[in-house]
């Protein structure tokens, strides 16, 4: 499964970066999550928001509610194990759907936003508001400016600074694991390369090849939330 020269590096490691794409979900056989996901990456608009803001929102309400009822995989909680267990660990993603922090991931770094969250357009403020009965177009409860989602739309650049918190986790790494990652933008694709370019072994978990395959030290085609796991437990015999 996995080379002896990366099992003794993961082991020895100080600093570890991973990042995921969204098609982490699919692992756990859940269409309605990575549809939702596909959704918002490419028909949700800026302009949508503003021009059609209660057809927008009805759309991002119903998606929420979907998440809310979906769970982590065991890739998620594999993730989990090995913050819990790496002092300098940091879990990038692709993803909007949450997941990650619904299975306990703090040190994350959300490129694309989560859709779970709410950003308020006066103050700044992240705030949640996922039941059922709560108003269609959320207010800010700090100074009850409107808000929006606190996920990039797909009319919409790259949010720099978590780009730039990406990009130096990613120069410090010892050992980058790189999951699931297809279609990305051209400023993500880049992460794994900075952190090889700074002496990082540089891996892919993946059920197929990507355009990273070609540049990374080792490629396990596998399917990787059982990689994960399978990581974890690896910790767990040390």
């Amino acid at each position: 499964m996995f080379s002896n020269k990366f099992i003794q590096r993961f082991l020895k490691a100080c600093q570890i970066v991973v990042f995921t794409g969204d098609n982490l979900c699919t692992e756990s056989k859940d269409a309605m999550i990575q549809g939702n996901n596909k959704q918002l990456r490419e028909l949700f608009t800026n302009d949508q928001l503003k021009h059609n803001d209660r057809d927008f929102w009805k759309n991002v309400k119903r998606i929420r509610m979907d998440l809310e009822a979906a769970k982590p995989n065991l890739g998620h909680y594999a993730l989990v194990d090995l913050e819990n267990r790496f002092e300098d660990f940091t879990l990038i993603t692709t993803a909007i759907d949450g997941l990650h922090q619904k299975a306990g991931n703090n040190k994350l770094i959300e490129l694309r936003g989560n859709i779970r969250r709410n950003l308020c357009l006066k103050c700044g403020k992240k705030f949640y508001q996922l039941r059922e009965n709560d108003p269609l177009i959320p207010v800010c409860p700090a100074c009850g400016g409107k808000a929006r989602p606190d996920v990039l739309l797909n009319d919409e650049s790259i949010d720099q600074n978590l780009l730039k918190q990406a990009q130096q986790a990613a120069a410090e790494a010892e050992l980058f694991i790189a999951v699931c990652l297809k279609d990305m933008h051209k400023y993500h694709q880049a992460l794994p390369l900075i952190a090889k370019a700074n002496g990082a072994y540089l891996v892919e978990l993946n059920t197929e090849r990507s355009a990273l395959t070609e540049n990374v030290d080792e490629f396990v085609s596998e399917n990787p939330a059982k990689l994960l796991t399978g990581l974890a437990l690896l910790l767990e015999k040390v």
